[in-house]
């Protein structure tokens, strides 16, 4: 007599679907688990790999051991505290001014390793950019200051929880300084092309600039500010026009040369001249209305003589007129 076994329904912890899946799930449990160690790992290689280029680079330009050293913690360092600020950061203002400095600092650390690449290759199809890394590397120093001082300062800012906003005013303020930057630096090459000394170039220089944010600054106070503004505003953007047409062998209009030279001649007396009328026009507002002696008006007296008919009277024993 045989025996009939009833068939089960749940498969058992052997059954062939079922352990696969098993094995996926913990495949996949094991992938998300390494997929961040080996990004570590990859970003690390990689970093040091650009630090080391970059070093090389250095060495390459005569630098000692331990300035190879600060010149790769210039650059593919500071890149990794710009990265983790950003991402890492709770302070708004700082977290901006540091993704503006990371969209810069990644094109700085990739010349910088491209540069070495052409030199040790010897490509002679790439001058330019062996040229533009070599700048670079002699000015890291200075340039590695940037990110360490106002970032610095940035964290004393007020917080505003608005990211948008706050890119915003660090893009303006860098826009602003980059265009001074190199305003003055067209100043100081118009007159260098002239046959100027470099002490002269940079006297003149100076001055437009100097003169050019005093009258931004105060424009709002009165029109000779607004029109010094534009003056000197027009005198810069001649200057760099002309500049720019020289060095890029462009062709130039010779009545705007002329203009340019004639203005950029006059600017230390524009200058003179500026400083001295804004003295006769005038104290700005704010301190006119800050030393102003406080006299009440006939305005002020008919509403205190008003607020006084309207107080009710008290006689000596507390009680009120009858």
């Amino acid at each position: 007599m045989s025996v009939e076994y009833p068939i089960s329904n749940h498969p058992t912890p052997y059954d062939g679907p079922a352990a696969g899946r098993r094995i996926a799930r913990h495949l996949m449990h094991a992938a998300y688990i390494a997929a961040p160690v080996l990004a570590a790992i990859a970003a690390l290689l990689v970093a040091a790999n650009a630090g080391a280029t970059i070093a090389r680079l250095l060495a390459r330009l005569g630098a000692d051991p331990i300035g190879q050293v600060l010149g790769g913690a210039a650059t593919v360092g500071v890149l990794a505290l710009l990265l983790a600020i950003s991402l890492l950061g709770q302070h708004t203002p700082t977290r901006a001014l540091a993704l503006i400095y990371l969209v810069a600092w990644l094109p700085l650390t990739v010349a910088l390793s491209a540069a070495e690449a052409a030199l040790a290759s010897g490509l002679a199809a790439l001058p330019a950019l062996a040229s533009i890394g070599q700048t670079l590397a002699t000015s890291l120093a200075g340039l590695a200051l940037l990110p360490a001082v106002t970032l610095a300062v940035a964290s004393r800012r007020a917080d505003s929880q608005n990211l948008r906003g706050e890119l915003a005013h660090y893009l303006a303020s860098t826009q602003k300084l980059v265009l001074l930057a190199a305003t003055a630096g067209a100043s100081v090459a118009f007159g260098l092309a002239r046959g100027m000394p470099v002490e002269v170039a940079a006297f003149i220089a100076i001055v437009l600039e100097t003169s050019f944010l005093l009258a931004l600054a105060r424009a709002h106070e009165h029109r000779l500010h607004a029109g010094a503004l534009a003056a000197f505003g027009g005198v810069l953007a001649l200057v760099s026009v002309e500049t720019i047409s020289t060095l890029a062998n462009l062709r130039t209009l010779a009545t705007l040369a002329t203009i340019g030279e004639m203005a950029y001649q006059l600017t230390p007396a524009a200058g003179l001249a500026y400083i001295v009328a804004s003295q006769l026009v005038g104290q700005p507002a704010s301190t006119r209305a800050r030393i102003r002696p406080t006299q009440p008006t006939q305005a002020d007296q008919v509403a205190d003589q008003v607020d006084a008919d309207q107080e009710p009277a008290y006689s000596l024993n507390g009680h009120g007129p009858k």
